[in-house]
């Protein structure tokens, strides 16, 4: 019988690294993100765990970096059995001034490449009869922010995808979950934090301590908690989480 993968974009840093860890015990990992150097030290993480993993550097922007991940995983002699699509990028600003080819960029990475992925994984899943997708959204994709119009558009229609993903596929067997996290300390967060010191005058810590207020918990979530319910979802325990968003905001 071949071993089920699971491929994670955006496994280099932040979310993606921390579901890569948390899932090593779970099957072996095709490690998907643009730094070859932070990809292989996860892979390395994942090896001393007595894991397995591959790596595949590219963007996900480009449809053939996820047609290269499934042809890894394949070469290994594994099946694809989830996907995490942790890969995205964060830009804010206001509206009427935000550049088109930023909106451009957030939609390729954020929204058009999951749906590369989503699309590569897919057959693989078909013909098991079973699968388990985690879109990675925000609390953006549910609410919006101001000054986040880009963002959280991308991340509202990542929520759609996954709604209706489920209507599509939950009775072919295939979970999709949408996962929602609040503000989590990731580099995406510590950009943010960064630029409140530079545009509004702010300590570094009051910047994080205001960034931190936004979540009901008055604190800013660890990805290793964002994992677990990656983690969860992958289970296959509740199968009718699917197409429901998992917020993770400690009350949002």
């Amino acid at each position: 019988m071949r071993d089920t993968a699971t491929i994670v974009t955006g496994a280099g840093r932040g979310i993606g690294r921390a579901a890569a860890l948390r899932l090593t015990a779970e099957g072996p990992l095709v490690l998907v993100g643009r730094t070859k150097a932070h990809l292989d030290a996860v892979a390395n993480d994942v090896l001393a765990r007595d894991g397995r993993a591959v790596v595949v550097e590219g963007d996900v922007a480009d449809p053939g970096t996820a047609e290269r991940a499934v042809a890894a995983a394949r070469a290994e002699g594994w099946t694809v059995g989830a996907l995490v699509a942790s890969a995205g990028v964060g830009k804010g600003g206001p509206l009427h001034e935000f550049p088109a080819e930023d909106w451009k960029r957030l939609f390729d990475v954020n929204v058009h490449g999951a749906f590369h992925f989503v699309r590569a994984c897919l057959p693989d899943m078909l013909a098991a009869g079973t699968g388990a997708i985690c879109l990675v959204a925000s609390t953006a994709g549910v609410k919006g922010y101001a000054y986040s119009a880009g963002y959280a558009a991308t991340k509202h229609a990542l929520v759609g995808m996954a709604r209706s993903m489920a209507k599509e596929y939950g009775k072919k067997g295939i979970v999709t979950v949408p996962i929602c996290p609040g503000f989590v300390d990731t580099d995406m967060t510590r950009r943010t934090i960064e630029g409140l010191v530079k545009h509004r005058g702010l300590t570094e810590a009051e910047a994080r301590e205001k960034i931190a207020r936004v979540n009901p918990q008055r604190r800013v979530i660890p990805p290793e908690e964002v994992a677990e319910a990656i983690a969860f979802v992958l289970s296959g325990k509740v199968p009718a989480l699917s197409g429901e968003p998992m917020i993770i905001g400690g009350g949002e």
